[in-house]
């Protein structure tokens, strides 16, 4: 009788409750408590990832109305830019047509004058995109040598006595300027308003493909970059120059 007890009340302590009792009147607080528990967790991390989102989105449309902005900063300063080289490239253009041979020179004093205006369209644009390089560091960077290998060879043509030569290579750098102007106002437009537009205005395709393109695309300005730095005469003089100043200090 005592072992049947036993038995039968092995699992009963505090008068007599038995541990199926206990565990059944405090099993329902206990599975609320959990589910209040799991559920505040769940929307402590819906919470947390709805914060990341607007701090993502925030971040965006920050980006988006820098762009914006810089665009129309930048386009302000390149149309103003290009006028003044359009102008000179016209007035070239005129003076090589005037006569008869298509054929014609340019006096030292006016090639001066055109060169401080050139110089000064070229170094005004090239200094503004260098400010604003890490927006875009690859494309800014390509445009900003190309307008320093233009105004290297302009430069140069201060001790060129051909004066013929000379208004031949004023038309050609003034072509090569108002090219590479298009060509970055086409990437900042598709940078700026491609994906709000969903559309790409068309790069410029030259019929001869030996001439340079800037585009946005990585493997083209990776190789515009090699040119102007290695091959163009105002990269050659900088690795020049560089390798001097190595050599001299270096001893």
């Amino acid at each position: 009788m005592v072992a049947t007890s036993a038995v039968t009340k092995s699992c009963y302590f505090m008068s007599n409750f038995s541990c199926y009792e206990i565990a059944k009147d405090f099993a329902s607080p206990i599975l609320t408590t959990i589910a209040i528990l799991i559920s505040v967790l769940i929307a402590f991390k819906q919470l947390s990832k709805q914060h990341e989102n607007s701090l993502e989105l925030k971040k965006e449309e920050i980006k988006s109305k820098t762009r914006i902005d810089l665009f129309k900063e930048i386009n302000d300063l390149l149309e103003a830019s290009n006028t003044q080289v359009r102008e000179i490239n016209s007035h070239c253009f005129g003076k090589k047509y005037s006569n008869i041979e298509m054929k014609a020179a340019i006096d030292h004093v006016e090639f001066l004058e055109l060169m401080k205006v050139f110089s000064s369209a070229l170094l005004t644009v090239a200094s503004k995109v260098e400010y604003h390089e890490i927006v875009n560091l690859k494309l800014f960077r390509v445009f900003r040598y190309s307008l320093y290998s233009i105004h290297h060879d302009l430069l140069a043509l201060q001790t060129e006595k051909d004066r013929f030569k000379v208004l031949e290579k004023l038309i050609e750098l003034t072509n090569d300027s108002m090219m590479y102007f298009g060509d970055f106002q086409v990437c900042m437009q598709n940078m700026t308003y491609g994906e709000t537009f969903n559309s790409t205005v068309p790069e410029r395709v030259p019929a001869n493909k030996k001439i340079k393109v800037i585009t946005n695309c990585s493997e083209n300005l990776d190789a515009l970059q090699v040119y102007f730095e290695k091959e163009s005469n105002w990269g050659k003089s900088c690795t020049k120059y560089e390798s001097e100043a190595k050599e001299k200090f270096s001893s």
